[in-house]
């Protein structure tokens, strides 16, 4: 039976692992993505909203992990950054940029990897 992560308790280190890993994907350049999305998923369909979803999960602990010292306050502002960029690419208007083509044409993804560069040099 697994326990629930209480506010008082800090998560498990490989979720913070999980976290790092989605935003060194999301930095990655687009052919990489696609690689690593291949490898990772071992599927031939998967869904670009994958490289955004482990990311999301983690954005639910950010502050458990400053809290607890695993994280440095300093990058909050380069996450939310991150967050909202993605966050402003969702709904069905924006349905396109989730699309695997995508990835490599949008000046949306290109934004969204300089943004988790970006992230990654703030640890």
């Amino acid at each position: 039976m697994e326990t629930a992560i209480s506010d008082t308790t800090p998560p498990h280190p490989r979720l913070l692992a999980s976290f790092v890993r989605s935003i060194a994907v999301l930095a990655l350049p687009a052919v990489d993505q696609h690689l690593w999305m291949d490898r990772a998923l071992s599927i031939a369909s998967w869904n670009v909203d994958e490289l955004a979803l482990e990311f999301d999960d983690g954005m639910r602990l950010v502050s458990q992990w400053v809290t607890a010292g695993w994280l440095p306050a300093a990058t909050m502002p380069a996450l939310l950054t991150l967050d909202r960029a993605l966050e402003e690419m969702s709904g069905e208007k924006f349905a396109s940029l989730w699309e695997r083509d995508a990835l490599v044409t949008t000046a949306e993804w290109s934004h969204v990897r300089l943004l988790a560069a970006e992230v990654l040099g703030t640890f």
